[in-house]
C-alpha cells in the first residue's frame, strides 16, 4: 500500500469494525456534514431573539411572528380547508381534541394559543316538542252561497280526504360560528298535520359547552317515492327556543347530511392530516378517521382497530403508517369510508412516540432493533440494519428517549444517554450513515417553507446552524491495514483554509503527528520515520477538508 487517498467522506457505520469500513466512511464524525461529498463543519445555532414565557415541550409556528407553545406532547395540524378564512389549527394534547383560530389564538401577551374550543359539535340532548294548530275556520258566508257551494262539492272525493294529512317528525342540529354542523338530536314524537295547519316547535336551550355553538338548524321528515328524508326547515340563532312551521314541502331546504358527524373522543391523540384531507388520530388500539376536509366530524363507522395499542401515527401521501407495541400497520383508501388496514410483516414495535418522523415519501420511527422505515406502499424494513447492530442501537442511543425531526432529508434525533446526559445524532437515509452533534435541544420545529429547523433550549428559540461561526469538528477515518513495517512519510491536505484545520496521524494506535488548527504551514508535510501496520488519521478544526492523502514517498503521492 504505497498511499492512502481519501477523496470522498461520509459519516459513521458503527456496526462495522473500523478496518472493515468502506473507504471514506468514518470511525468518528462529529459536528460535520457531507452534503458536498467532503468534510464540512456545521455552523453553530443562532439565537432568534424570541424567548417564550414557558419551557415548551412542543412548538408550532402559527405565523412568522406568532408561536404556539405547549408544556406537553401536542400534535397540531392546519385546517385542510382551502384558503381557510378563519386560520384554524387543530390539535390534540392528551386532555381532549381542540382547535383554535385567528379570532382567539393570539389574543393577549401569550403564551399562545390564548384560547381554544373543543373539537367537534355535540348533538342536541332533547327532542323538539311539537304542537299542532289547526287552520283557522273559513269566515261566515251567505246561507244561499253556502248551499250552492255544498251542492257543487257534493261527491267531491277530495273533501275531508285523509291523504291531506301528513305524518311528520322533527329534529335539529347545532351549528358553530365557523359553519360546522353537528349530528342531529333525538327525533321528535310523531305529529299528524292537516293541510294549512301550523306546527309550533319548542326547543331546549343549548347545554353548557365549549364548542362555540351559535345557531340551530331544524329539519322535518318528508316522504316521497317510498323514502323518507329530513329536509331543512329553518336556521335560527341558538338562543331562539320556538318556531312556527307553516312551510309547504316545496319550500324546504336541502337534506340533513350530518347524521354521523360525531365528536372525536376525549382520549384521542396523535392528530395528523393525510394528503386527501382526511384527519387521523388514535386512542388505545383504535385508529380513527374524519370526514374528508371536515376535521370536526369523526363518524364511528370510520374507526378501525389494531392488535396492539398504537404508539404513533404519521401520514405518507394518502396512506397512514401506524406503529404499535407490536407490528406496524398501513391504512389507505381514497375516502374515509373505504380505508382498510394491512398488518406489515415486520416485528418491530415503536418504542418512542416522538421518534416517528415523516421523511421524503416514507416514515422513520425508533424500533426495538433500529430505525424502521415504512413507505406508502407498505414496504417496511429496518433502515439502519446494515450500519447499527441491535445491541449497539439499544446501548448507544437509548431509543425509548428519542425525539426526532426531519431536516433537509435527514433524521435529526435528540436522546438521553445512559449517564443521563443529552446527545444528538443525525441519520442520513441516502448515504446510510450516522453522525453526531455536540448541540442539544429540548424541542424543535421544521419550517418547510423556509427550510429552517427551529430549536428550543430552555425558553429560547434558536435557528439550527443559523450562525456564521462553525463548530469544532472531529472526523476520524477508517483504519487502513498496510503491510507490516509500512512507513508513510508524506501527508497532503487539500483545504480551502488550512489555518482552520488540524490533523493527527496514528500508527498502531500511537500518534505519529498531531497538529492543532493553525499549525499547518502548507498543504504537504513530512512525517516522522514511524512504521506500523494499522493507520488512521483524524481531522479537527473549523474548516472544510476536501482531500487527505498519505504516501510512502513523494513520488508515490497520487496526483
Amino acid at each position: 500500500m504505497p498511499a492512502i487517498d481519501i477523496i470522498t467522506m461520509h459519516g459513521e457505520m458503527p456496526r462495522l469494525l473500523t478496518h472493515m469500513l468502506p473507504d471514506g466512511y468514518a470511525g468518528i464524525a462529529q459536528n460535520c456534514h457531507f452534503r458536498f461529498g467532503v468534510i464540512t463543519p456545521v455552523n453553530d445555532d443562532k439565537k432568534s431573539g424570541v424567548t417564550f414565557s414557558i419551557r415548551p415541550e412542543t412548538i408550532f409556528m402559527y405565523s412568522r411572528d406568532k408561536w404556539f407553545t405547549w408544556r406537553g406532547i401536542v400534535d397540531a395540524v392546519r385546517s385542510p380547508v382551502a384558503q381557510d378564512p378563519y386560520g384554524r389549527v387543530y390539535y390534540t394534547d392528551g386532555l381532549y381534541p381542540k382547535f383554535t383560530s385567528a379570532q382567539i389564538a393570539t389574543a393577549g401577551a401569550g403564551p399562545y394559543p390564548s384560547s381554544s374550543y373543543r373539537l367537534g359539535v355535540p348533538a342536541p340532548a332533547s327532542a323538539i316538542f311539537c304542537t299542532v294548530s289547526a287552520p283557522a275556520p273559513a269566515p261566515a258566508s251567505d246561507p244561499v252561497d253556502t248551499a250552492d257551494k255544498n251542492a257543487s262539492t257534493e261527491g267531491d272525493p277530495t273533501e275531508d280526504d285523509p291523504t291531506e294529512e301528513e305524518t311528520r317528525f322533527y329534529t335539529c342540529t347545532f351549528v358553530t360560528s365557523y359553519g360546522e354542523e353537528g349530528p342531529p338530536g333525538p327525533v321528535s314524537m310523531e305529529v299528524t298535520v292537516k293541510k294549512d295547519s301550523t306546527v309550533t316547535l319548542t326547543m331546549q336551550p343549548p347545554p353548557l359547552q365549549n364548542s362555540n355553538i351559535t345557531r340551530r338548524r331544524i329539519y322535518r321528515s318528508v316522504s316521497g317515492g317510498g323514502n323518507a328524508d329530513f329536509l331543512l326547515v329553518t336556521e335560527l340563532n341558538a338562543g331562539v327556543l320556538s318556531f312556527s312551521d307553516d312551510l309547504l314541502a316545496e319550500q324546504l331546504g336541502p337534506n340533513l347530511e350530518t347524521w354521523h358527524y360525531v365528536m372525536p373522543p376525549e382520549n384521542m391523540i396523535g392528530l395528523c392530516m393525510m394528503a386527501n384531507g382526511i384527519a387521523a388520530g388514535f386512542a388505545g388500539n383504535e385508529v380513527m378517521f374524519s370526514e374528508a376536509f371536515l376535521p370536526y366530524a369523526w363518524p364511528e363507522a370510520y374507526r378501525q382497530t389494531t392488535d396492539e395499542d398504537v404508539v404513533a401515527i404519521a401520514p405518507v401521501g394518502t396512506a397512514l403508517v401506524v406503529a404499535t407495541r407490536g407490528q406496524p400497520y398501513l391504512f389507505s383508501g381514497v375516502s374515509p369510508s373505504n380505508i382498510s388496514g394491512t398488518k406489515l410483516p415486520l416485528m418491530q414495535a415503536c418504542v418512542s412516540r416522538q421518534s416517528m418522523v415523516v421523511m421524503d415519501g416514507f416514515v422513520l420511527y425508533a424500533g426495538t432493533n433500529g430505525l424502521v422505515s415504512v413507505d406508502g406502499a407498505g414496504n417496511a424494513v429496518i433502515a439502519t440494519e446494515k450500519i447499527i447492530a441491535p445491541e449497539q442501537w439499544r446501548e448507544m442511543f437509548n431509543p425509548s428517549s428519542i425525539r426526532a425531526y426531519q431536516y433537509r432529508g435527514e433524521y435529526v434525533a435528540c436522546y438521553t444517554k445512559n449517564d443521563g446526559t443529552q446527545a444528538t445524532f443525525i441519520f442520513n437515509p441516502q448515504d446510510m450513515d450516522i453522525r453526531h452533534m455536540s448541540m442539544t435541544f429540548d424541542t424543535a420545529y421544521n419550517d418547510t417553507a423556509t427550510d429552517t429547523l427551529y430549536l428550543v433550549k430552555g425558553r429560547e428559540l434558536s435557528v439550527s446552524q443559523g450562525a456564521n461561526t462553525p463548530l469544532s469538528l472531529v472526523w476520524r477515518s477508517k483504519t487502513f491495514i498496510a503491510q507490516e513495517g509500512t512507513s508513510f512519510s508524506c501527508l497532503r491536505i487539500k483545504a480551502r483554509s488550512q489555518e482552520r484545520v488540524g490533523i493527527s496521524v496514528f500508527a498502531d494506535g500511537q500518534p505519529v503527528i498531531q497538529l492543532p488548527p493553525g499549525a499547518l504551514s502548507g498543504p504537504v508535510l513530512k512525517l516522522p520515520p514511524v512504521t506500523g501496520r494499522e493507520w488512521y488519521l483524524e481531522v479537527t478544526g473549523f474548516g472544510q477538508v476536501e482531500r487527505v492523502t498519505l504516501s510512502t514517498s513523494m513520488p508515490e503521492m497520487p496526483a
